[in-house]
């Protein structure tokens, strides 16, 4: 697994490193600053263009020393600049600093306004920029002469790597303290930060690159913990569990979608498509007369059964005979019979089901209330879902994307799986996991339609409904990145059946 740190718990990862397993701070940054280095000469199109290095007083400018030392031995043309008086360079920092000068590469500094210029004009002669100016320490909004610093990165029309995270960005929840770099790469040390994974971050941070620190340190992560882990391909292998060659369709899943209504039938079809993709022997469409009638004509694998909403609750128990699990919400509609089958599903029934959509904001302002379900549980909510239904602002759930979908997952009792770019699925006992995927072929209709099939499909085979929810969001994301690899990496143009087709082919990558 890949751990996912705070910036508290990366210093109490470095302070261990340093004091506990007696690795020299100074051989912490010499591994970070040459694994930085050699990713930012494969990056280069042209060695010959030259590097700017921008650097601060503390130890996010030590690594850039670093950096500069080794792409110069490697010939590369670089620059260095300090934002600074460079007397207030110390510690481990100092000694590289100290080592890159002896070797002959020159200090430029920029201690006011007056010193810009220079500065503007080696960005504008690079090819690439370094931001080595603030670390994952940065906690306050940057101000002063950084302002102008940070615009002309900005403004200069060069790429940028920043070193462990883009400066101006908060490392715990991704928000911008004030001005940020906007870099092309950000390479990170150790372990993915909290904050590279949410909030404003993501516009900023460009393509991720972890950087190992030359330590195992799995002594270090259990003094220390971590607040989430990467969810990867080995989720979904876990999911899907063992197929023997004698597995007939309702051992394989039988999952009934509550969902559709007039007008909106489309997100039930696609539901119960994706369950199919997904593995599920069987998929029964349970939905209202009038929306059946509209789906009949596309009703081929999928089987449908009707709601009574004269017998709501003895058609829908009939309906639920026999299944494996259920996912209910999908264009299912807002008004007063379709709460009344919200309500009588997700609180009532013992099985397994994937809650999404509609299903969700029948809840909305009660969240505690689906902590009475009678069976496991995944709620799926996009940020606005999941605000409606803790009774706070979408603005709050994205400035700290992880802290609340854990919070939401303790209150609910329920497994949640907060969609957006990195994912995150947490569970009522403070597990929290997040998506490598931030995709945005992810970004079009029906797409979460398809994750609450693949959820629903995966609670018929998974051990629990986090392993179901985990494994279903990355199943989700690889069908985006196989699309993307398989037109020329576009960025747009993928549709809700196009993932569909691709789960197949997604899910045996993965065993």
């Amino acid at each position: 697994m890949r751990p996912v740190l705070t910036r508290e718990q990366m210093r109490a990862y470095d302070a261990y490193a340093i004091e506990q397993c007696q690795v020299p701070g100074v051989v912490l940054m010499e591994n970070a600053g040459r694994g930085a280095a050699e990713i930012i000469e494969e990056t280069m199109c042209d060695p010959l263009g030259g590097v700017v290095i921008i650097c601060g007083t503390g130890n996010n400018g030590g690594d850039g020393f670093v950096v500069a030392r080794h792409l110069a031995a490697w010939r590369v043309s670089v620059q260095v600049f300090l934002i600074g008086d460079p007397r207030r360079v110390g510690g481990d920092a100092k000694l590289n600093l100290d080592a890159m000068q002896a070797l002959g590469l020159e200090l430029q500094c920029v201690r006011d306004d007056g010193d810009l210029p220079a500065l503007s004009e080696a960005l504008a002669g690079a090819e690439l920029v370094v931001d080595a100016m603030f670390g994952t320490g940065l906690t306050r909004p940057i101000e002063g002469r950084w302002v102008d610093v940070i615009a002309a990165i900005n403004n200069c029309g060069r790429p940028c790597v920043a070193l462990d995270i883009p400066s101006g960005i908060d490392a715990d929840c991704g928000s911008v303290l004030g001005v940020a770099i906007r870099a092309a790469h950000t390479v990170t040390f150790a372990h993915f930060k909290t904050g590279l994974l949410q909030g404003a971050a993501l516009a900023h941070t460009g393509e991720l690159h972890v950087v190992g620190l030359g330590i195992c340190d799995e002594q270090i992560l259990g003094e220390v913990g971590r607040a989430a882990e990467l969810i990867d391909s080995r989720h979904v292998t876990l999911a899907l569990g063992e197929r023997p060659a004698n597995c007939h369709k309702y051992q394989a899943g039988n999952v009934l979608l509550v969902a559709g209504s007039e007008g909106k039938t489309g997100a039930a079809l696609l539901s119960a498509k994706a369950a199919l993709r997904a593995g599920a022997g069987m998929a029964t469409i349970a939905s209202w007369p009038d929306a059946l009638a509209a789906l009949a004509p596309q009703l081929q694998e999928v089987m449908s059964v009707p709601i009574d909403p004269a017998g709501l609750e003895s058609s829908i128990e009939r309906a639920l005979q026999k299944r494996g699990a259920v996912g209910i919400g999908p264009g299912l509609g807002l008004d007063d019979s379709a709460r009344k089958l919200c309500e009588h599903i997700v609180l009532g029934w013992e099985g397994p089901v994937a809650v999404d959509a509609d299903a969700i904001s029948h809840f909305a302002g009660r969240a505690s209330a689906l902590s009475e379900a009678k069976g496991p549980r995944v709620l799926t909510p996009h940020t606005g879902e999941l605000a409606r239904l803790l009774g706070c602002s979408s603005a709050d759930i994205e400035a700290d994307r992880l802290g609340v979908a854990c919070r939401a997952a303790r209150e609910t009792g329920c497994v949640v799986l907060l969609k957006g770019p990195h994912t995150v699925v947490a569970t009522p006992q403070g597990d929290c996991q997040i998506s490598e995927h931030a995709n945005p072929l992810l970004a079009t209709a029906g797409s979460g339609d398809v994750l609450t099939g693949i959820v629903a499909a995966f609670l018929c085979t998974a051990p629990d409904a986090a392993s179901a929810a985990t494994g279903a969001t990355q199943a989700h994301g690889l069908t985006a990145a196989l699309f993307a690899e398989q037109h020329e990496g576009t960025d747009r143009g993928m549709i809700a059946t196009d993932m569909i087709a691709l789960l197949p082919k997604v899910l045996g990558a993965c065993r």
